[in-house]
């Protein structure tokens, strides 16, 4: 056989021979393709409302049960230091405004969520001087997103688990609309 050239042994890949991939395995009809699939149905506006009057039941119901009582009449300036799904950290911009009412329970509060972080991390980045709780359920303001570092005006309440910021706004001044530009 001359011209011939020699082909090396199977060795097990994609020439044949050897092991194979498995039954069942490879490509084929609708195989190694994706597929978006929502994560969930999307919701009517109908659904959308009767969902916030269900949350807003319960929310009410737990500051009943929690025996919530607001301090202060007029909103205290402060900025948002963390942001977890459900809640957040407020520090105030001036901690003369808390009432002394609440002060002992706040530092009771703060003491013991200090003692329970583990791992060598701090609570609340390591912040010096006492904060309040928050629930993004207390927020007031349509479609305000808390971020780290945002300004917020909010009142204190102190309730059977410790000192929190309810009925919060954003501090930050509203965008004036621009004028309009002369041709």
């Amino acid at each position: 056989m001359e011209g011939a050239v020699p082909t090396p042994a199977p060795t097990g890949g994609m020439g044949g021979g050897g092991k194979g991939k498995g039954k069942g395995k490879g490509k084929g009809w609708g195989k190694g393709k994706w597929i978006y699939v929502p994560y969930r149905n999307k919701l009517t506006p109908e659904e959308i409302q009767q969902r916030k009057e269900a949350a807003a039941a319960r929310h009410t119901e737990r500051t009943q049960t929690e025996e919530r009582k607001v301090l202060t009449s007029e909103r205290i300036e402060g900025e948002v230091l963390q942001r977890a799904r459900r809640h957040a950290w407020v520090k105030p911009k001036d901690a003369s405004q808390i009432p002394e009412e609440c002060k002992a329970k706040l530092k009771e509060m703060n003491d013991e969520f200090r003692a329970k972080v583990t791992d060598g991390r701090a609570f609340c980045g390591g912040v010096e001087g006492e904060v309040l709780y928050l629930t993004v359920a207390d927020i007031t303001e349509e479609k305000l997103l808390l971020t780290p570092g945002l300004p917020i005006k909010f009142k204190v309440y102190m309730d059977t688990k410790g000192v929190g910021a309810c009925d919060v706004v954003s501090a930050a001044p509203a965008a004036l609309p621009s004028p309009p530009l002369a041709a």
